[in-house]
C-alpha cells in the first residue's frame, strides 16, 4: 500500500489529469481508462484511489470549497466594514477571465455530474455554504448600520450567488458580450441597490 505523503500527491494527479482531459474533450465521454493513459498508469491503479468516475468528479467538486469558500472566508479576516467584505466576496467569485481553468473544470463538472442535486450533496452544501457566507456578511451589513436591506439576508444571498454562477459561467463558457469586468458590474449592481449603499472597489 502506497505510504500517506504519496496517497495524497497521487490523488492529485488523478484530478489534474481529469481537467486536463476535460478541458480537451466532452466530460460525458470521461472514463477512469482515459485518465490512467494520460498518467501511464493502469486502469487499476487509478481505480485504487477512485472506484468510478462518480466518485472523481465528487472529488473534483469539493475541490472547489478551498477557492470559492475558504479562500474567500480567508479574505474576509481583517475587513471589518461590511461593504468591503461585500466587494471582496464579490470579486473573488467570479472568473479571472474566460480561461480559468478551475472554472472552467468545475462547471464541466457540475454538469458531468447531473441535475439530480437531492443525489449530489457535494453540489448542493457548496453552494449553500457559499449563500450563507453572502448572507452573513448581509445580516453584518445591516446590524451595523452599512447596508439597508431590501430583503433578507438568505434572500439576497441565494439571489447573489445565483447571478454569481450563472454569469461565471458564462464568462468561462466565453461568452463574447460578457466579460469579467462586465459580470463583476452587473453583480455589483445588484448588491448595491439590495444594500442601498456604494460598494468600495474590490478588485
Amino acid at each position: 500500500m502506497a505510504r500517506p505523503s504519496t496517497q495524497v500527491q497521487r490523488r492529485a494527479d488523478i484530478l489534474a489529469a481529469a481537467s486536463r482531459l476535460m478541458e480537451r474533450h466532452d466530460q460525458a465521454l470521461l472514463r477512469l481508462a482515459d485518465i490512467a493513459a494520460e498518467l501511464e498508469l493502469t486502469p487499476n491503479a487509478v481505480r485504487y484511489y477512485y472506484d468510478d468516475i462518480d466518485e472523481l468528479l465528487a472529488a473534483l467538486l469539493e475541490r472547489s470549497i478551498e477557492r470559492f469558500y475558504n479562500a474567500r472566508l480567508a479574505a474576509l479576516d481583517n475587513l471589518d466594514d461590511a461593504g468591503e467584505r461585500l466587494a471582496v466576496t464579490i470579486a473573488t467569485g467570479l472568473p479571472t477571465d474566460a480561461e480559468d481553468a478551475e472554472w472552467r473544470v468545475i462547471w464541466r463538472a457540475i454538469l458531468a455530474a447531473g441535475f439530480e442535486l437531492n443525489h449530489r450533496p457535494e453540489i448542493n452544501s457548496n453552494y449553500h455554504r457559499q449563500v450563507d457566507l453572502y448572507a452573513g456578511i448581509f445580516e453584518y451589513g445591516a446590524r451595523t448600520g452599512r447596508f439597508r436591506l431590501s430583503g433578507s439576508p438568505l434572500e439576497l444571498g441565494r439571489t447573489i450567488m445565483s447571478l454569481e454562477d450563472y454569469l461565471g459561467y458564462r464568462i468561462v463558457a466565453r461568452d463574447p458580450l460578457l466579460s469579467r469586468a462586465e459580470g463583476l458590474r452587473l453583480v455589483r449592481g445588484y448588491a448595491e441597490l439590495a444594500t442601498s449603499s456604494t460598494l468600495p472597489d474590490g478588485t
